[in-house]
């Protein structure tokens, strides 16, 4: 079985389980076996209605009051004894806080490798070979894991949402903590409470439209330009890395294998020149338009619609245009 780990908070699902669920559903092209979302929590069955009506073979539910905050113990405990009772083939996680700090301890107890930040993978021979960046994001490694089960952390936005309709079951597992008590994986800390961290913007990862500004746009001051039609469509603005570099933007709003994966239902890249680190960091987007003045830009390799011409030109006629639109 292949299981990947339902991240949730505050009796939501984030979206990047759904992607997980991509990611299992491709692996197993070659892997052939059963794929199971496995969700931890004190409403374990309120979240598992999320998945029911998709086309995987199971989701596990362990529903216990240890699980209202996230506990490394305890979470390792009941994961390795899945693992073992389900003959896990893979176990796939988030690339969040959460997931990078469990699958590390996971594989550990398991005795096995793991791999981290994986953006893709491939078959050769019938045996997947992995994608993470390194280097800052400078060189794309392809990695291969020889234990098993394979222990893999995956980038938010390298996989589309899984949406594929069907009907799963419901096992629900039971779950008694008082086997820990006083023994090596007893809980070495208890959770206070739980504070968002400020933010200075959005997650463009969870945005359905991104309009991108890069080198092309010339100067800080004409990224104005890619703020105005990012307003105009709904959308967030972002950028690439020389425009990062020189604190046009924030870095938080870079695009690449060296800041952000997204995978939008739209992406607009404006002066992009489509360096193979920012192509990494968003050719995953269901649409995608290129507006460069070089027809021989590499964006255009990757762009479902390209415009050839000068952006100065193009953008404030796509503004006027979106902003009738808006206000009919």
């Amino acid at each position: 079985m292949i299981l990947t780990l339902v991240e949730h908070r505050n009796g939501k699902v984030d979206e990047v389980s759904l992607e997980l669920l991509t990611f299992a559903k491709k692996l197993n092209q070659k892997l052939n076996t059963k794929i199971g979302a496995v969700i931890l929590s004190h409403q374990a069955k309120e979240l598992a209605a999320a998945f029911t009506t998709l086309a995987i073979d199971e989701v596990i539910v362990a529903e216990s009051p240890a699980f209202q905050n996230y506990t490394p113990e305890l979470y390792a405990d009941v994961l390795k004894k899945l693992v073992q009772s389900k003959n896990a083939k893979a176990f796939l996680f988030p690339h969040t806080p959460l997931g990078t700090d469990i699958a590390p301890k996971l594989a550990a107890s398991l005795k096995v490798g793991a791999l981290a930040g994986c953006t893709g993978f491939e078959f050769e021979s019938d045996k997947p070979v992995f994608t993470r960046p390194v280097y800052n994001g400078k060189l794309q490694a392809k990695v291969t894991l020889e234990s098993s089960p394979l222990i893999l952390t995956m980038e938010r936005g390298a996989f589309k949402k899984y949406e594929e309709k069907g009907q799963s079951i419901i096992t629900p597992i039971a779950y008694d903590v008082s086997h820990i008590q006083g023994s090596p994986t007893q809980p070495r800390y208890k959770s206070l409470g739980f504070r968002e961290a400020q933010k200075t913007s959005v997650d463009i990862t969870k945005a359905k439209i991104i309009v991108s500004g890069g080198r092309g746009v010339g100067k800080k001051e004409n990224f104005q330009l890619i703020k105005d039609l990012a307003q105009a469509l709904g959308a967030e603005y972002a950028a690439s890395r020389p425009v990062v570099d020189n604190e046009w933007v924030e870095r938080d709003r870079q695009v690449g294998s060296s800041g952000k994966v997204v995978s939008p239902t739209l992406y607009i890249a404006c002066g992009i020149s489509g360096a193979i680190q920012h192509i990494a960091g968003m050719k995953k987007s269901s649409v995608i338009v290129a507006i460069n003045k070089d027809p021989e830009a590499p964006i255009f390799n990757v762009a479902t619609y390209g415009i050839v011409g000068d952006l100065f030109k193009i953008l404030p006629i796509m503004i006027e245009e979106a902003r009738k639109l808006k206000h009919g």
